[in-house]
């Protein structure tokens, strides 16, 4: 396996980070992993695992941070430096991220992409996919894919969700959408009004895995993923159970056209200590 430091643009120039995994020999194939809110590349451990895997059995890897990398980033803009980082972001950007990195990988000549997102990526390769509808993409990895806003419902107090709801709308209606607001789910606390108000609220860009809608709920975005999609989370994900999981399981098979999904018993939401499990689960659906 040879690796590689590399620097991407997105469509929009902003510049983003990643490391590039290659096998020994030349490959067509290339799989491209999004990490989730406030991430980075290299967080997490079980991304050790996945570079080996998919490099022993021919695939390149890539894994890059997108402009929603860390809570506040200083990240580079042609010569000038601009704030993003989680707390800013909105999320319908991501198709400017993630449009860049498949330009980077197909001018590198890869021609059969994988695209793979954690957590928060994987709202962002569905809805990327889902729009774009780019030929070269034939599968789709989602590895814990979260339904956002219930997730905020579960992890913030009732009085901290209910005063995010009404401070956010009250700084968009007075144009003030990059102040900060109180935000628990974040470790540091905060996240600006726009991005909450937009992209965490109920009805907005990014509620279109809706767990909440139960067995039989219809997403659009989900209905429109055509090709082969691997789901693969635990059954003591702190952060995707929001609803039961069978509820879960058959929400998903029932909107993504050829799902397959498949639950490591024991694994949370970083799949800690479960790398070796995961690893194979992804080898043995390649």
């Amino acid at each position: 396996m040879k690796q590689e430091l590399v620097r991407i643009n997105s469509v929009d120039n902003i510049e983003m980070v990643g490391i590039l995994y290659k096998p020994e020999e030349k490959s067509s194939r290339i799989v491209i992993h999004v990490h989730g809110l406030c991430g980075n590349f290299y967080e997490n451990r079980f991304l050790d695992r996945l570079a080996k895997t998919y490099t022993d059995n021919g695939y390149s890897f890539l894994t890059f941070n997108n402009r929603g990398t860390n809570f506040i980033s200083e990240l580079l803009k042609g010569n000038e430096f601009a704030i993003i980082g989680g707390c800013y972001e909105r999320f319908t950007d991501c198709l400017l991220d993630i449009e860049g990195v498949i330009n980077y990988t197909k001018n590198k000549g890869y021609t059969d992409i994988v695209l793979e997102g954690h957590s928060y990526g994987c709202n962002k390769v569905s809805y990327y996919y889902s729009k774009k509808k780019d030929e070269s993409i034939k599968k789709m990895v989602l590895l814990a894919p979260c339904d956002i806003p219930r997730e905020c419902v579960k992890f913030l107090s009732e009085e901290e969700y209910k005063t995010a709801q009404r401070e956010s709308t009250r700084l968009i209606n007075e144009g003030k959408q990059d102040e900060l607001i109180d935000f628990s789910a974040n470790a540091n606390g905060k996240i600006s009004a726009g991005t909450y108000y937009n992209d965490f609220l109920p009805n907005g860009e990014n509620d279109f895995i809706r767990y909440v809608d139960g067995k039989s709920g219809r997403s659009e975005v989900l209905n429109n993923i055509d090709i082969p999609t691997l789901v693969i989370f635990g059954d003591i994900d702190e952060c995707i159970l929001t609803q039961d999981i069978e509820t879960i399981k058959e929400y998903l098979n029932n909107n993504i056209k050829d799902c397959n999904v498949q639950i490591i018993k024991g694994a949370d939401h970083s799949y800690t200590n479960k790398y070796e499990e995961l690893g194979k689960i992804i080898e043995n659906n390649l």
